[in-house]
């Protein structure tokens, strides 16, 4: 019940008409209700949504990118990750962070607009269940 208290009143939040239900409260935000993320959206006149500005699909879901992003981060943290799904959804969604925050510093997370996660979801699937948004 109270989960689809949540998408109601979530679906009824978001001004983009992109965002999806997520399971937490924290996870179900909108690109408009993010400061960080409007400014860059503003950038581009006429966007009306994170995914559709030109720079999303460059820093977010292009490959390419993700993999040189990801050998940055190897470099600084060791971590030695397979290219997988898995891999580039969480390479796309620090990019993300990136590209809006800038520098946030270790163990600082902030939770990504519903319309952003869904769309690296939708480009980088795999089946089963997803992690979501987790504080350190």
């Amino acid at each position: 019940m109270l989960k689809a208290v949540i998408n109601i009143q979530f679906s009824n939040r978001c001004q983009c008409e992109n965002c999806q239900p997520m399971p937490t409260v924290t996870e179900c935000l909108c690109c408009k209700e993010v400061v960080k993320v409007t400014a860059v959206m503003a950038e581009c006149p006429g966007v009306t949504c994170i995914t559709h500005h030109p720079g999303f699909s460059t820093v977010c879901l292009d490959v390419h990118v993700l993999r040189t992003a990801y050998y940055a981060y190897r470099q600084q943290y060791g971590d030695d990750m397979q290219e997988t799904p898995e891999r580039q959804r969480y390479v796309a969604y620090r990019q993300f962070v990136r590209w809006c925050w800038g520098y946030l510093g270790r163990h600082v997370r902030v939770p990504i607009p519903s319309c952003a996660v869904s769309r690296i979801r939708e480009t980088f699937p795999t089946e089963g269940e997803y992690t979501g948004f987790q504080l350190p």
